[in-house]
């Protein structure tokens, strides 16, 4: 009989409980539904620590510029170049545009005047350089302008230095001559006369061997080339700028 109230006392425990989950379950199906939360940045796959190398040349690379719609205009034809570089100005007429002889001296003598502008800037500053300097850079300049390979090349530059010599020692000896004449007097008829046929002589004399040394280099050119007789048509002068300076 003692262990009724305890067996009662259990029964009616487990009826609390019974109706205490029975009313849990009520309430939850009651209450409104509560959407299920989206995953928030820290439930995602974490990225790498650092892009790969590939990845940061690329994001480092300038971004090209979107191709036009339009087809931007078509550029000014360029020049037709020579040998060395553009011939200069556009032939405007046919029969000259059409002639390779007569394009070709045109643009030997434009090709000309562009050389002879450098040598004669080089010239005006021969002094800042020691003459086997000075001397070396107008004849492989003007080597250059010719189109001399080899061997012609440098058989050329030595009958250059040879005839620049000889027109060195040639203007010498004018000068020296030219200084002995007698006075230049025009008052006086037959002195002025002397003076002048010696002067005449002299004058003679130089031209010739200027002109020897101009041939002397001759054999090393193509007449038929027309850069090579733009050269050969001023070469006297070009000899003259060559020619090593009186040692004073």
């Amino acid at each position: 009989m003692k262990g009724l109230p305890v067996l009662l006392g259990i029964a009616l425990a487990v009826s609390v409980l019974f109706n205490v989950v029975a009313f849990v379950r009520l309430s939850d199906d009651d209450a409104p539904v509560t959407p299920a939360r989206p995953p928030v940045a820290s439930d995602a796959r974490k990225a790498p620590a650092a892009e790969s190398a590939v990845d940061a040349v690329l994001a480092a690379a300038p971004v090209e510029a979107a191709v036009p719609a339009r087809e931007a205009p078509t550029a000014t034809a360029a020049k037709p170049a020579g040998k060395n570089g553009p011939t200069g100005p556009t032939l405007t007429q046919p029969s000259l545009r059409n002639d390779p002889k007569v394009r070709e001296v045109l643009q030997a003598n434009e090709a000309y005047g562009a050389f002879w502008r450098d040598i004669d800037r080089l010239s005006k500053v021969r002094g800042k350089f020691d003459e086997a300097k000075y001397q070396q850079t107008v004849t492989t300049a003007t080597s250059d302008f010719l189109e001399l390979g080899d061997p012609a090349r440098a058989q050329f530059e030595e009958a250059a230095r040879i005839a620049a010599n000889s027109t060195a020692q040639a203007k010498n000896e004018y000068e020296a001559a030219k200084s002995a004449l007698p006075p230049k007097d025009k008052s006086n008829p037959t002195t002025y006369a002397a003076y002048q046929q010696q002067k005449d002589a002299l004058d003679a004399r130089y031209q010739t061997q200027v002109k020897a040394a101009v041939d002397s280099l001759r054999p090393y050119l193509n007449a038929a080339d027309a850069r090579h007789q733009e050269f050969l048509s001023n070469a006297d002068k070009w000899l003259r700028t060559l020619a090593p300076k009186p040692v004073k």
